[in-house]
């Protein structure tokens, strides 16, 4: 008990990291340190990996339901007070606006994520099925930030409203959809078969960390797609494809899911997060409702 009432507490300085350095700086921090602990568990090093990845990565520190989730409702919240024009800006470091209140409601936003990630678990530990806890904790929390500091509505503004991009922007992201999921189940699929199975059971959470890492360039300006949700996906599908009996066939249920967390990815931006003044994530949408199909699959495979 004391030990979660002072991870709480700790939810508060990461909440307010996020909002400082800015949610997608955090967020690219969040993987690099979930790649180092998902490579030193596939290396055979388990209590590293485990105090990298479940403490720091994913706990009340880096843990995107924490640290991002605090940067976002700060963005929002600086744009209602007037101090930026942009609250949807994930990329911009708070800490500029010399405004100690912004970092404040990140903080509390960093602890009400720890707060709904636990009853998230909790709740799911009714059921045989389970769900991404940061990823369904991010989008919980983005929604209430945005009607708290929301000023166009819930949703993307009527004039950019639609349920899948079109043209080139469709094509693109069904591509990439594909050929990041088949990259990532394939070599998955290709290392099984040579009897490394058992030491891959941490490779969604290197698949994930390096996409996060990636973010790197748009961070630079570059045109990055964003991948994390399409690989850990991918990877958690394969995976228990392969868990489940289904041989190389694994491989076509790692990039179905993969393409299926690109559409949804993509359906939520157009639906949620075009023309707003608050940011409701893809990607983590995408991971949540992906990984509670593949709990599914589990239960009817396993």
């Amino acid at each position: 008990m004391l030990a979660a009432f002072i991870s709480l507490i700790a939810a508060f300085g990461g909440g307010v990291l996020g909002a400082s350095i800015g949610a997608l700086p955090a967020f690219i921090m969040t993987g690099v340190v979930a790649a180092a602990g998902g490579i030193l568990s596939c290396a055979g090093i388990p209590e590293i990996s485990e105090l990298l990845v479940n403490n720091i990565a994913f706990g009340p520190f880096l843990g995107p339901h924490v640290c991002f989730a605090g940067g976002v409702a700060a963005a929002a919240y600086a744009k209602q007070i007037g101090k930026t024009e942009n609250g949807a800006d994930i990329a911009l470091a708070l800490n500029g606006l010399g405004d100690s209140l912004v970092l404040v409601v990140g903080g509390l936003f960093g602890m009400l994520g720890y707060i709904i990630a636990v009853i998230v678990n909790g709740l799911f530990a009714l059921t045989p099925f389970y769900t991404d806890n940061p990823g369904c904790t991010v989008f919980i929390s983005a929604v209430i930030v945005r009607l708290l500091f929301g000023t166009r509505g819930m949703y993307s503004a009527p004039g950019s409203r639609r349920f899948l991009s079109k043209g080139s922007r469709l094509s693109n992201t069904l591509l990439l959809s594909f050929a990041y999921s088949l990259a990532v189940s394939g070599v998955y699929v290709a290392l099984a078969l040579q009897g490394y199975a058992s030491q891959l059971g941490s490779y969604h959470i290197v698949i994930f960390g390096l996409a996060a890492i990636g973010l790197l360039f748009a961070e630079f300006g570059q045109a990055y797609f964003g991948w994390h949700h399409i690989g850990i996906i991918s990877a958690e599908a394969v995976m228990c494809g392969w868990t489940c009996g289904l041989g190389a066939g694994a491989l076509i249920l790692g990039i179905i899911f993969g393409v299926l967390a690109g559409i949804i990815g993509d359906i939520e931006g157009n639906l949620l997060n075009t023309d707003v003044d608050s940011h409701i994530d893809p990607p983590a949408t995408a991971i949540f409702i992906c990984t509670i199909l593949i709990s599914i699959v589990y239960v009817i495979l396993g």
